[in-house]
C-alpha cells in the first residue's frame, strides 16, 4: 500500500485533466481495496488456524492491520470486502 500511495501521490503534478484525476482516483482505491480485501482472506484463515490459541488472540487484538499506528485491529466482519 504504502508503494501505491507513493506512486499515486509522485504522479500528481502529471495529472493534467479531469480524466485523468478520475483514472488515478479510481485506480488508487481499487488497489486499496484488493489489499484490504486480501488481508480479510489471510485473516479468516489465520482465525480458522490459530483461533483457539490465547497467543494468537492477544495479538490479533493488539496489532493494527495494514496500516501501523492507525487503530484498525481487524477486517473480517467488513462483510463488503470480498474481491
Amino acid at each position: 500500500m504504502l508503494i501505491w500511495t507513493g506512486i499515486f501521490v509522485g504522479g500528481i503534478t502529471a495529472y493534467s485533466g479531469a480524466l485523468q484525476w478520475i483514472a488515478a482516483i479510481l485506480g488508487y482505491l481499487g488497489i486499496i481495496y484488493v489489499m484490504f480485501s486480501g488481508a480479510r482472506r489471510l485473516e479468516e484463515r489465520q482465525t480458522r488456524t490459530y483461533g483457539n490459541d490465547p497467543e494468537y488472540q492477544e495479538y490479533f487484538r493488539k496489532t493494527p492491520i495494514m496500516i501501523l499506528f492507525i487503530p484498525l485491529y481487524s477486517v473480517i466482519n467488513l462483510k463488503w470486502l470480498v474481491a
